[in-house]
């Protein structure tokens, strides 16, 4: 995912993840943006691992500023 277009892993994240992106990037923790999204926090882990893995992140708080900026920062 990381070598498409910069912008297109926006448009392909599915609802789940982009709601709990959403909730991390206002301040909640995971514990918190899982509970929100009837989600166990097991889940909502993978699902962020998932996704910074996808995108060579290392950190949830890269992601996060990945995902406000809408860049991936480069490897």
């Amino acid at each position: 995912m990381a070598e498409d277009d910069p912008v297109d892993w926006l448009r392909r994240l599915s609802p789940v993840q982009r709601a709990l992106l959403d909730r991390l990037a206002d301040g909640a923790t995971i514990a918190a943006a899982a509970a929100a999204e009837y989600l166990s926090l097991r889940t909502a882990n993978r699902r962020i691992a998932d996704l910074r893995q996808e995108l060579g992140l290392a950190t949830t708080r890269e992601l996060v500023a990945a995902y406000r900026s809408g860049r991936v920062p480069p490897p």
